[in-house]
């Protein structure tokens, strides 16, 4: 094996694998990119069900920016949560400065929403 195509394996194996890890969000992505935002929440919504934490943090996002729902704090708390709960550091950043424009009412409401999500299994979730 030359140099060269020893090379061109040391790149090409990590890129495949990165590749195949990012194929369960290119639906999701590209589609946000583009602004189609309720394709995107379609997809991101079969992986969050699953308990992703990337596919829960995005729909925070939409639900914060109320970009193809209705802007909704309560709901993008929730999903910040959930997203934090199953290890995303930008959930919990977000949920974090969410909680400093969101009334104590709001919070509560939040958070009941969340325990009945985890209670379902992410099955009872609002969207």
């Amino acid at each position: 094996m030359t140099k060269a195509s020893f090379f061109k394996l040391m790149i090409i194996i990590p890129l495949t694998s990165l590749a195949t890890e990012a194929h369960a969000f290119d639906k999701g992505f590209l589609a946000y990119m583009i602004n189609d935002f309720t394709t995107a929440l379609i997809e991101w919504r079969k992986k969050a069900e699953l308990g992703n934490a990337t596919a829960q943090t995005n729909i925070g996002d939409l639900y914060e920016a109320g970009n193809g729902v209705l802007k909704d704090n309560v709901l993008a708390y929730q999903w910040y949560s959930l997203g934090a709960m199953n290890g995303s550091n930008s959930a919990k950043k977000s949920k974090e400065y969410l909680e400093t424009r969101m009334t104590p009412l709001e919070i509560k409401m939040a958070e009941e929403l969340t325990k009945t999500c985890l209670a379902s299994g992410y099955k009872d979730c609002s969207f």
